[in-house]
């Protein structure tokens, strides 16, 4: 199996995304990007960092160009920031570019991973109720987008394999 677009995971923040796609990339013998990993590298600083800089409206422009070169990658296997498919316009140039596939993971999971992890900007600056709000808002755009959604209430593996048999359908 070789797609020439990359693989795009999509999903709130703690879905798995990263994890499912590391093991998904290496099943596929494909390279794994991280969004986020490729933001901190360019801009050499920290999502938090970038945050105290300049807010989620700086991040939210420096993600966008990692947006531009996801398109241009070829076969490959992304996981992108929670919001980064939240903004329409990357959505569906990531949709016209590569095959979106959303990792839904229920929100309770999601937010007790987050909460693992205080620092991240998400967490720090709003309420549970907020987040429940932003993941109901996200999971409508994840899934207008999506080629394939994949429930993630098991294990990785078990996530992998249902990708791997949808593009065996392709």
């Amino acid at each position: 199996m070789k797609l020439n677009q990359p693989i795009i995971l999509c999903g709130y923040t703690s879905s798995g995304k990263t994890t499912i796609g590391t093991l998904l990339a290496g099943k596929l013998h494909y390279d794994f990007y991280d969004t986020d990993q490729m933001l901190i590298k360019q801009n050499q600083m920290t999502i938090p960092e970038i945050f105290a800089k300049g807010g989620e409206k700086l991040f939210r422009n420096l993600e966008r160009k990692i947006v531009n070169q996801i398109c241009l990658l070829g076969s490959c296997v992304v996981s992108t920031g929670g919001g980064m498919l939240a903004i329409e316009e990357n959505a569906h140039i990531l949709s016209a570019h590569g095959l979106i596939i959303y990792i839904n993971r229920p929100f309770e999971s999601c937010y007790q991973s987050l909460a693992l992890h205080p620092e991240r900007p998400l967490f720090q600056n709003h309420t549970k109720d907020e987040l429940a709000i932003t993941y109901k808002k996200r999971a409508d755009i994840y899934s207008k987008y999506a080629a394939f959604a994949i429930e993630n209430s098991r294990s990785p593996e078990c996530a992998v394999m249902a990708i791997y048999d949808f593009l065996k359908t392709l």
